[in-house]
């Protein structure tokens, strides 16, 4: 087996392959393929041209619901017309 550069990293590999009484390879390797089997959870989303047709539907009736609900009415006693100009800034 060739050694790691880091002596860190090789001093954990040894450590948790004594714990579990692998080899070092064994439990790197488990180790690469988790983190591998997590990274196509952390893919971007889609955008929506890139929606497949069941998804397109979802957010295509999404939106009629919000533009058939309008503008919220506004709340009495909503203190956002004090607190911010027309921009969003705080005053």
């Amino acid at each position: 087996m060739a050694t790691m550069p880091n002596p860190e990293l090789e001093a954990m590999a040894s450590r948790l392959a004594a714990i579990r009484g692998q080899s070092i390879e064994e439990v790197v390797g488990a180790a690469l393929r988790a983190e591998l089997a997590r990274e196509p959870r952390k893919t971007a989303p889609a955008r929506p041209d890139e929606l497949r047709p069941s998804q397109r539907s979802k957010v295509d009736r999404i939106m009629q619901l919000v533009l058939a609900a309008g503008p919220a009415d506004p709340v009495e006693g909503d203190r956002a017309a004090e607190l911010y100009d027309d921009y969003g800034l705080p005053r």
